[in-house]
């Protein structure tokens, strides 16, 4: 059995290098050297001396001597690594497969050693550990780590095809201190082991996520313009709930959700609750470094926001996909859009390419701007107009539609063979994937915010470098930057787009996850990597319990129900007032057209008398809280001044309410309609201001609202009035919305440093919460 496993394994790893990996003038199979001087085969080419030899062992390793390899084990070393380079999807340096490559010697070498065969079947846990033996006699104490973990892993590829006599059990435990991992958690180690005086509370927060750059991320919900940002903001959404590496984030399709029903246990039938089945929702993915293609389970109390992340990404780009349909409707003779194909004539004048091939992302340049910004992008292109015509002062330049589908193909790659497909190595095996097929998909130029112009001709994936950039790690202008978001020290916000994998795996070793359990919830297959994603300081899970009584002070914002919009459960209680706001989450909302003073009232909502409404009616009116005024107003102005401020000075009322305030002067004269507007119900005195607090509020009472019309009859005359009044609340939340947009977030609110360091990363705040869990159970069990 053993030999028929092996020749199995030797078979496909050989049949693979000649089919997928050998070209011509590499060497071949049968070569005893694959990379000598930096020849012999094209797919291990590098920058370094790198030698792949297999005949001799060289007397010059440490602890071995000159010895010649038989052929078997010559085949047999070829297609580990093959089978290596095939576990990394191809990403694996030559110099790793070298390092491979003398481990596997150095097993043949104690091979011969103990036995007589050296044929591969015969290795056994003896022979490792004979080899490791000489390895630790000849090796620094610095680079056993390493080599250990070589050792593992080739082990565990011979365990899995099962050619050997008996299962291999090599287990040697080492903490890897060296100066090859000069990490903060290794120095640290280090230090401790050397008795030396250290921050015990000492924290690597710089692969967190701040609290405050959480609060910045969920705030960009309202902030984001384009739908290029948008986008990126709705990648960067799911791979914190989901910790996903960015590259399989990016090659996630539309169709990656799966629906799986709950069974029930014991009778193995679907779970039911109040007669609706209960689902488990997966995303499928490509799992990168060797994890295969895998489904990611998703905690039940993020479904809700993971569907509406996909949702929202399938809504921006339905467009980007109509359009790669046609595209190949017509067999990609060439890549011009619909709209330009349907135009009669040949020559397209440069007016019409405006909204048609591209989009300006500055709304203010007016016609002549985007012209201007037109011809400066076709100038570097090199692109010249094929006729030109005088227009009184000024001349008209046409373009032909040859000359327009080659300015196409000169762009994003659009010159290759197949340009709007995403092609990858995996498992061995080349995916094809049309772009229209893939989840977050944007139009060139859309991802680079000083970018004036976009072009919708192009559609192209993301990539990790595009990623990087809007999160700040890049060279270009990131959203933070854009919207002025900063972190707690004054900086501006940045994280890399692996810094959510590392948080999530940080909350689950926190949560005390088995570490097996953390690789498969983390899509990994080398458990040894855990370590790398877990960052806690030494003290941290001790000094836990001591530190819940300061916690209050840090709960996540309430932005964050911006991004989930999940319908709150209960109104009572749970009315938030503007101070309440500023405390949770230390921020507020200015908008560059109001004075310092107008924009602290407004945050606070502190307005002393009528005058003081009045001056902040008249400075809100562009924010569309208060149309019919403003309409008033814009008439009257002109010609009228005095009246149009009389006008706004007769409706100087804003008496607030839980969510918005009443325009009547309900102090004296009482409200006949008994507050119906904090219902939803339609009140012409109503209005919202954008004071903190009052989208939260809103928000409220229509979950209470959409919770109530679940339970009704779809037809009856109640049910259409409560959802008339989800309608208008739903109206006056886009208002609020849009308001937010266009203000910028400050930071108003420091901690004040205590006996214990406040957290100020999201991983510390989920450890203080879940010891606060832990400690209610152990009370609850001794009852």
């Amino acid at each position: 059995m053993q030999v028929i496993n092996y020749n199995n394994f030797i078979d496909e790893q050989k049949r693979y290098f000649k089919n997928n990996l050998c070209k011509s003038n590499d060497a071949s199979w049968e070569d005893a050297s694959w990379l000598k001087n930096n020849t012999g085969s094209s797919w291990l080419l590098s920058r370094g001396n790198t030698s792949i030899s297999f005949k001799w062992i060289d007397g010059r390793s440490k602890g071995l001597s000159t010895t010649e390899v038989s052929l078997d084990y010559q085949c047999f070393c070829k297609a580990m690594l093959v089978y290596s380079y095939r576990q990394a999807n191809g990403k694996v340096s030559p110099q790793k497969l070298a390092a491979e490559l003398l481990v596997l010697k150095r097993w043949y070498y104690s091979l011969k050693e103990l036995t007589e065969n050296t044929h591969p079947i015969n290795i056994s846990t003896e022979t490792l550990n004979h080899a490791y033996f000489l390895l630790k006699q000849n090796s620094s104490a610095a680079n056993l780590p390493d080599h250990v973990g070589t050792f593992k892993r080739l082990q565990d590829i011979v365990n899995k095809h099962g050619f050997t006599r008996k299962k291999l059990e090599f287990e040697i435990d080492l903490k890897y201190i060296g100066r090859q991992n000069r990490t903060p958690k290794a120095k640290l180690t280090k230090e401790l082991l050397e008795d030396k005086d250290i921050d015990e509370n000492q924290i690597n927060a710089e692969k967190l996520i701040s609290i405050q750059t959480f609060i910045n991320i969920a705030s960009l919900k309202n902030l984001c313009q384009s739908e290029g940002e948008k986008i990126l903001l709705n990648s960067l959404l799911l791979s914190i709930v989901t910790g996903f590496r960015s590259t399989e984030t990016i090659m996630l399709k539309k169709d990656c959700l799966i629906e799986s029903p709950m069974l029930d246990p014991q009778t193995n039938e679907p779970i039911s609750i109040n007669g609706k089945i209960q689902y488990l929702l997966g995303i499928r993915y490509y799992g990168a470094k060797g994890a295969g293609e895998r489904i990611h389970w998703v905690e039940p109390s993020s479904i809700t926001l993971v569907k509406s992340i996909i949702q929202n990404t399938l809504e921006i780009t339905e467009e980007y996909r109509k359009h790669l349909n046609y595209l190949r409707q017509k067999n990609l003779k060439d890549f011009l859009p619909e709209v330009i194909d349907e135009m009669p004539d040949d020559l397209i004048e440069l007016d019409d390419l405006i909204e048609h091939f591209f989009i300006s992302k500055k709304q203010t340049r007016g016609r002549g701007g985007q012209r201007d910004a037109i011809l400066s992008t076709f100038k570097n292109a090199q692109v010249k107009p094929d006729k030109v015509s005088p227009d009184g002062t000024g001349e008209l330049k046409f373009y032909s539609k040859e000359t327009l589908n080659k300015f196409i193909v000169s762009i994003a790659n659009y010159d290759a063979e197949e340009p709007i497909n995403k092609k990858f190595e995996f498992e061995g095996k080349l995916v094809n994937i049309p772009y229209e097929d893939l989840l977050f998909i944007v139009q060139h130029g859309s991802t680079t915010l000083s970018r004036s112009l976009i072009n919708k001709t192009n559609i192209t994936t993301l990539d990790n470098r595009v990623i990087n950039n809007f999160l700040g790690t890049g060279n270009n202008k990131s959203v933070f930057e854009k919207y002025n978001l900063k972190d707690s020290d004054n900086q501006i916000s940045k994280i890399s787009s692996h810094i959510p994998r590392h948080n999530i795996n940080t909350f689950l070793a926190i949560a005390e996850i088995l570490d097996h359990l953390q690789a498969m919830l983390m899509g990994r297959v080398d458990i040894e990597q855990n370590k790398h994603y877990q960052h806690l300081s030494i003290k941290q899970i001790s000094q836990n319990a001591s530190l819940t009584s300061n916690s209050n002070q840090f709960r996540t914002s309430n932005e964050l129900m911006a991004v989930s919009e999940e319908p709150m459960r209960s109104l009572k209680n749970n009315i938030k007032s503007p101070i309440d706001d500023v405390l949770e989450y230390g921020l507020m909302l200015f908008s560059n057209d109001k004075d310092l003073e107008n924009n602290l009232k407004n945050n606070l909502h502190t307005f002393d008398n009528a005058n003081e409404v009045s001056n902040f009616i008249e400075q809100s009116m562009g924010d569309g809280y208060f149309d019919d005024i403003a309409k008033a107003f814009n008439e009257i102005a002109p010609t009228e001044p005095d009246k149009a401020k009389e006008l706004i000075d007769t409706h100087a009322y804003l008496h607030p309410l839980p969510f918005g305030s009443c325009m009547r002067n309900i102090a004296a004269h009482g409200c006949p309609k008994r507050l119906a507007c904090q219902s939803g119900a339609s009140c012409v005195n109503f209005t919202v201001t954008g004071r903190l607090g009052e989208l939260e509020n809103l928000r409220l009472t229509k979950g209470r609202l959409t919770d109530q019309a679940k339970s009704l009859a779809d037809n009856s005359e109640f049910t259409l009035r409560i959802k008339k009044q989800i309608q208008n609340l739903e109206g006056f939340e886009q208002k609020i919305m849009v308001g937010y947009s266009n203000k910028t977030p400050v930071n108003i609110y420091s901690a004040i440093d205590t006996e214990h360091s406040q957290p100020k990363t999201l991983a510390e705040l989920f450890s203080l919460e879940y010891e606060k869990i832990k400690a209610n159970d152990e009370e609850e069990s001794k009852c």
